[in-house]
């Protein structure tokens, strides 16, 4: 069987994601060569592009320390160079959150570390990032293990710090260790936020990682919560198979994971990791694996999932299984079931890509184009055969001037479907101020402005989850206005499509292009529920950590501005691209005709002998058809970058196939 299902999917998914882009941009520069002017149909191009370009697949590893997350990603990340990449020991190894990705853009690895002083700051965690000067940087040579080692080892220092200082930074002094040798001393992370970039192979291809070291760091960098883990394609939730769920597992589950399953969607595995401390020589093969079973539908049913998204797996088993290329223990490990299970997730955010609408959009725009250039090009051969037909000159000229009438009235009919869609678009333009009215930034920063004045003033447990109630209450309102404007926006839009003139544009296009507000509103939800969350906190959160709430109360803000941003920017693209199609298909065919109405005239007008002028208007043919034969060429290959089922016959693993291999092995 295939041990490396991950990795060919991954290779896949950035294959099929490069190869889009590559032809897209070819239609591109075909639409420069031959001055195809339709900024509708660039704009659909930029939007498309500019998706693929920043699209990458995020892995969010979460849970509660010594789960083994930090194996578990050296197991996911060990062929590349033969050595664990992240330093692995009993107990704490991760004290920030790391994100370990590729940039293509820097020949250098590099942990780059923000100092844990930031967090005095009101500053999100993204404004830094902006701020290169803000950061540590340490370059390795991924090769040399040494340098990695040493380079890497930062995300778990520590430093030691006064209790005050501590609350200062938003740290509960109950959950920190006291230092060894000054018990007045507390000791916390030496830093706040940890990137790694490194060469290898499954981050070149797109995966990025983050990982999360534990409760106390997803409730003390709100961020992470509201803004990194739903970003994330996604999440594994780490457990310890000889523990089962504990209090703090559950905690992690309910408070940072549920939420994100249950109002956007995003899958999550759940990992009963280090089942290999459940093997030993005097319990039977039998008994251990009921012991696994046991605690696997425990965990099923305490989390309310369905078995299948619970694995047992060893991390450790896998990573040195790995190294020392012992298949029979690689499978034991069950490290290449949660790797094909991924790879399955992988086949799914393709599908995910290709379905959105402005990649649909420059398709369909490249369809269209084909279609119109091919239905023109067989017109003017059915034209050139009438010219060449004619017995005389004279018979020559009548028939050249039936055509240009014909072409003319053509021409006429599409300059009145143009004007016609000039006038749909302005009325589009007035439902999107319709559209931005209820959620505009005037009336944002006033609620947010009231809120936090409401808040300032009550600086207590019912004022402030009273402020942040209200708060929300007033952005659901907001969003349920615009709802009912995208209703109205949405009829105009059926009107237009249902005309006579567009009825072979297809339900599919109308339904592509109707103002969806629903994905908003799942995202306004997963923010109320963990503001919810964080109301019930408040008695527990007001006497140490009240640098946590002002850290939260700005995230959520943050958040809240983000969305509405989003929102804003979808709008925008709504009005611009929902006639897109419509006029680009329009734009064409006028432009087609423009250009063949002028060749006629210059037939017409010119003394050479017809021989020659007919023998140009070949030329000009011919060229039409290299035309539409490269367009035609770009178009299969467009039309082939579709997300790739697994099977035999390419590079993709075969996921059932080595589902079913690995039962097998295990059996045996």
């Amino acid at each position: 069987m295939d041990v490396r299902s991950l990795y060919r999917q991954m290779a896949s998914y950035d294959q099929w994601k490069s190869e889009l882009q590559t032809q897209l941009l070819a239609f591109q520069a075909w639409f420069r060569q031959h001055r195809v002017k339709s900024e509708e149909a660039q704009h659909s191009l930029d939007h498309a592009l500019s998706l693929l370009a920043e699209n990458h697949f995020t892995l969010a590893c979460v849970g509660e320390f010594s789960r083994g997350k930090t194996e578990l990603i050296n197991a996911l990340l060990y062929s590349e160079y033969g050595q664990r990449l992240l330093p692995s020991r009993p107990g704490r190894t991760t004290m920030c959150p790391t994100e370990i990705y590729h940039d293509p853009d820097s020949d250098r690895c590099c942990v780059r570390l923000l100092p844990i002083e930031t967090r005095r700051s009101g500053s999100s965690l993204e404004s830094f990032r902006r701020i290169p000067d803000n950061w540590v940087s340490i370059c390795f040579d991924p090769r040399n293990p040494k340098q990695v080692s040493e380079a890497v080892a930062q995300i778990s220092a520590t430093k030691a710090v006064s209790e005050r200082e501590a609350r200062l930074m938003g740290f509960d002094n109950s959950r920190l260790t006291r230092h060894p040798d000054d018990p007045r001393l507390v000791e916390i992370p030496a830093w706040r936020h940890a990137l790694i970039n490194l060469d290898h192979a499954l981050l070149r291809h797109g995966l990025r990682i983050v990982d999360t070291p534990g409760l106390n760091a997803l409730g003390n960098e709100p961020e992470l919560t509201l803004n990194t883990l739903p970003q994330a394609n996604a999440v594994i939730f780490l457990l310890a198979a000889d523990a089962g769920v504990s209090a703090s597992d559950m905690a992690i589950w309910s408070e940072h994971i549920e939420v994100l399953r249950e109002s956007q969607g995003i899958p999550v595995l759940v990992l009963l990791n280090k089942i290999d401390t459940l093997w030993n020589d005097l319990n039977s093969q039998e008994d251990v694996a009921r012991s696994i079973r046991e605690v696997r539908e425990t965990t099923a049913r305490q989390l309310k999932l369905p078995i299948e998204h619970v694995v047992p797996i060893s991390a450790r088993e896998g990573l040195l299984a790995k190294a020392t290329k012992d298949k029979p223990r690689l499978l034991r490990s069950s490290l290449l079931k949660m790797e094909m299970l991924l790879a399955e997730r992988i086949v799914e955010s393709q599908r995910q890509i290709i379905s959105h609408r402005a990649i649909r959009d420059a398709v369909s725009i490249a369809n269209t184009t084909y279609r119109v250039l091919k239905r023109r090009t067989e017109e003017c051969q059915r034209e050139l055969a009438a010219l060449t037909a004619s017995s005389s000159v004279e018979a020559q000229l009548q028939t050249l001037e039936q055509l240009r009438r014909s072409i003319k009235d053509a021409h006429t009919g599409y300059h009145r479907q143009a004007l016609s869609l000039r006038s749909s678009q302005r009325l589009l333009e007035r439902q999107r101020v319709a559209l931005i009215a209820p959620i505009s930034s005037l009336l944002l920063d006033q609620l947010i402005s009231q809120t936090t004045e409401k808040m300032n003033q009550s600086w207590t447990t019912v004022g402030l989850s009273r402020g942040i109630g209200e708060f929300f209450e007033t952005l659901e309102h907001k969003l349920h206005n615009m709802r009912r404007e995208a209703e109205r926006a949405n009829k105009v839009l059926a009107a237009i499509y249902n005309r006579p003139e567009h009825k072979d544009a297809g339900e599919d296009l109308l339904e592509r292009h109707l103002f969806k507000v629903d994905p908003y509103d799942r995202k306004l939800a997963q923010l109320k529920r963990q503001a919810n969350q964080f109301r019930l906190s408040l008695d527990t959160l007001l006497a140490s950590k009240s640098k946590v709430i002002e850290r939260f109360i700005q995230s959520l803000v943050r958040e809240v501005r983000e969305l509405h941003g989003s929102l804003e920017d979808e709008v925008g693209h709504w009005e611009q691209e929902a006639l897109s199609p419509l006029i680009h298909h329009n734009l064409y065919q006028k432009q087609l005709l423009e250009r063949h109405m002028m060749r006629l005239a210059n037939l017409h007008n010119d003394n050479r002998g017809m021989d020659t002028q007919l023998q140009e208007l070949r030329s000009s043919l011919g060229l039409q058809q290299r035309a539409l034969g490269r367009l035609g060429g770009i178009l299969r290959q467009i039309n082939a970058c579709t997300p790739r089922q697994p099977g035999r016959g390419n590079n993709v693993v075969d996921l059932e196939e080595a589902r079913r291999a690995t039962r097998a092995a295990a059996n045996s």
